[in-house]
């Protein structure tokens, strides 16, 4: 059997054909292939970009927490990385040391000796403080660095300075109140001695000497006790009695004794005023108020004393002025606002305790002092003392 040669031609031109469409086919889904794997990477990558963007934000967050951190307290903060180069610095060391993060930053030197427990900047004063030095450890257990804290303590030295001063004040106190009650007690005798001489030599001339060593043992008497008082709280023993009485009194004895150093007291009153009180406390304030005038008045002068009701005012209680003016040196307003300090005096051999203790002894009965003075012009003192309205009677 003959086979038709005309038929092969034919089929052989058709095979090549049908391959070329598989090779297509092929390389389609190679194509899709690559564009799918391309698109997943694409989204992979967006996706990796956005976490990278939001660490990134965390970080800066935490970083700019960080600073604010160490920029908010009052501690110094610096850190050296592992070749000595300063890599961050916080406020608190800048102000401390005098230096500023832009020069300080990338170098190796803050400017400032620092040892035990004293920082000495190049600029700047030398200040104590507390300082820790410690290593800083990478995430491998390397050290990456150190860290060096320091606080300034300058202020809690000076304070257990001044409470060890303290201590020893209260100690030497206690052995001062300790002798001022031994003397206290002969000085009693003394005065009272001195009475009796006087009324002795009643006559006499000698009867001014008598009454001079009288007052001014009065006058030690009154210095001890505003020291014993000062060494312990106030606390008046309050009885009904005539602030008038006390205070007329005070200026009799005093009387005699100013007139030999050419000072007049004189006392006027408007009414007659009882109240409770504690007669002591206010006699040893109208005291402290008349030597605090003689010592205003060394070339002698007049010292006026008044008993006065201080005007009503509504929805205020009633009050009782005792107003004592000098013609004496007057104050300055340096002077006259620390006036009242424990140990303030402008006198040489004034203890300062004379006019604090007056204070003392107002405030506890309620009352206020009111203080009006001029270098030159004299001072007037007014105290002012809760009254009650029924207990008073003009003076006929």
């Amino acid at each position: 059997m003959m086979t038709d040669k005309s038929d092969q031609p034919e089929q052989l031109m058709e095979q090549p054909k049908e391959q070329n469409d598989q090779d297509i086919g092929l390389l389609t889904k190679a194509i899709e292939s690559i564009n799918s794997v391309s698109s997943t990477l694409m989204q992979y990558y967006q996706t990796l970009e956005d976490r990278v963007k939001v660490l990134t934000d965390e970080v800066d967050q935490k970083k700019q927490l960080l600073d604010s951190i160490l920029d908010s307290i009052d501690v110094g903060v610096v850190f050296f990385d592992k070749d000595g180069v300063i890599r961050l610095i916080n406020k608190a060391s800048e102000g401390l040391l005098g230096v500023d993060s832009g020069t300080i930053v990338g170098g190796t030197t803050l400017h400032a000796e620092i040892n035990e427990d004293i920082v000495v900047p190049e600029k700047g004063k030398p200040f104590h403080a507390l300082i820790s030095s410690s290593e800083v450890s990478g995430g491998a257990g390397s050290t990456i660095g150190k860290v060096l804290i320091f606080k300034d303590i300058t202020r809690l030295k000076r304070l257990e300075a001044e409470n060890e001063r303290n201590r020893r004040l209260s100690a030497m106190g206690e052995l001062v109140m300790k002798i001022a009650h031994e003397i206290r007690n002969p000085l009693g005798s003394i005065e009272l001695f001195a009475n009796l001489l006087a009324n002795d030599l009643k006559g006499t001339e000698q009867v001014d000497y008598a009454r001079r060593i009288s007052n001014s043992v009065r006058t030690l008497v009154s210095t001890l006790d505003n020291m014993l008082r000062f060494s312990g709280e106030i606390r008046p023993k309050m009885e009904y009695g005539c602030i008038n009485d006390i205070v007329r009194e005070t200026c009799d004895e005093f009387r005699e004794v100013l007139a030999t150093g050419g000072i007049e007291i004189k006392l006027s009153e408007d009414g007659r005023y009882s109240f409770h009180l504690d007669k002591d406390l206010m006699r040893q304030a109208l005291i402290n108020m008349v030597l605090n005038a003689v010592q205003a008045m060394q070339d002698g002068g007049k010292i006026t004393v008044r008993i006065e009701r201080e005007p009503d005012q509504r929805g205020r209680p009633s009050y009782v002025r005792i107003a004592i003016r000098d013609n004496g040196a007057g104050m300055d307003e340096e002077t006259k606002a620390r006036l009242f300090e424990p140990f303030f005096s402008t006198k040489d051999r004034g203890t300062g305790l004379g006019m604090s203790i007056t204070l003392g002894i107002v405030a506890a009965h309620k009352g206020r002092i009111d203080v009006d003075s001029l270098p030159g012009r004299g001072t007037d003192f007014i105290i002012s003392l809760p009254t009650e309205k029924r207990s008073e009677k003009r003076v006929q």
